[in-house]
């Protein structure tokens, strides 16, 4: 099978050996080609760093804390599985041995998959919908687990693939149908939270970091700015063809409206709640766009999204 020739390969290498396609097709009595795809296999499928060193003739792994979590789950499943072991141990008598019996296999599972302090990074409010890349997921996972700093690639609608600053990622939250990053910003000095669906890539960078001491609420991490919560300075750019209806509404004092050359108009508002906002979002769709504060506009595409998924065309 597949999957044990690639896991003596994996097993070789953390070894200290240089296994080449030749030693993998003699050892199992496969072909060249066979051996070969296999190689490709752990490489591009599992996204393994292979590195092919020429002075030893084999192959080695660029990052030697690589592990490979996807070879035993899919992203799915490893999500069930930390979530069923939570529950067990919540399990009060009379079943609690069972439930503790039940959490030790599970324990062991995870131990065989590097995944044994993965529950640390990972945690769950409930909800459905939304849902993030496997790579993406899993490259977030293994950040997290070793303590090591990433630099986010972000999908941008109107400019493709864009590059934030590096991140110190402190866990992997679902709330209400999506998932989010709760990372600290070493640039900004301050902690922020980011939904999943706007990742594209994730790049782990080999700086280790100290995560904050104390126990990090992750639901209000989510919350803050996001539902129900105040922003200051919110500017909506509604387009030409919703000019004269932002013109005619009745605002409240404080609220100004910004023309603008190619008939268009911004709505500035001092305080306003994320609600309101995304209501006018909603209401107008394309025609409106939130383009301040770029906290609130990740916000409202947040929640766009997560209804978007939660309600797909038919």
């Amino acid at each position: 099978m597949t999957m044990e020739r690639v896991m003596w390969l994996d097993e070789r290498i953390r070894a200290g050996g240089r296994p080449a396609s030749a030693d993998l097709a003699s050892h199992f009595r496969v072909s060249l080609r066979t051996a070969q795809r296999d190689i490709e296999f752990l490489r591009d499928r599992l996204q393994a760093p292979l590195k092919f060193d020429a002075a030893a003739r084999g192959y080695v792994y660029g990052d030697p804390e690589f592990y490979l979590p996807q070879a035993f789950f899919r992203k799915d499943e490893v999500i069930a599985l930390l979530f069923a072991r939570r529950l067990f141990r919540r399990i009060k008598p009379p079943l609690r041995d069972e439930a503790a019996d039940v959490c030790g296999r599970l324990d062991e599972l995870f131990k065989a998959t590097a995944l044994s302090n993965a529950e640390e990074a990972v945690s769950f409010e409930a909800g459905r919908g939304g849902d993030a890349p496997d790579k993406v997921f899993f490259d977030l996972l293994r950040a997290i687990t070793r303590r090591r700093a990433v630099l986010l690639h972000f999908d941008s609608r109107q400019e493709g693939e864009s590059a934030g600053g590096e991140v110190e990622p402190l866990k992997l939250h679902y709330y209400r149908g999506a998932w989010h990053l709760i990372g600290i910003s070493p640039r900004q000095k301050r902690a922020f939270r980011h939904p999943l669906s706007r990742i594209r890539r994730v790049e782990v960078t080999g700086r280790h970091f100290t995560p904050p001491k104390g126990r990090i609420d992750a639901d209000a991490a989510v919350r803050k700015g996001l539902r129900g919560g105040k922003v200051r300075n919110a500017r909506i750019r509604f387009a030409r063809g919703k000019a004269g209806w932002v013109s005619a509404q009745a605002w409240r004092p404080g609220r100004r409206l910004q023309p603008e050359l190619s008939g268009a108009v911004v709505l500035e508002l001092p305080e306003a709640r994320f609600l309101e906002v995304l209501g006018l979002v909603l209401l107008h769709g394309e025609e409106a766009e939130v383009t301040a504060p770029k906290e609130l506009r990740e916000a409202v595409r947040a929640e766009v999204d997560r209804l978007s998924s939660a309600y797909p065309d038919r």
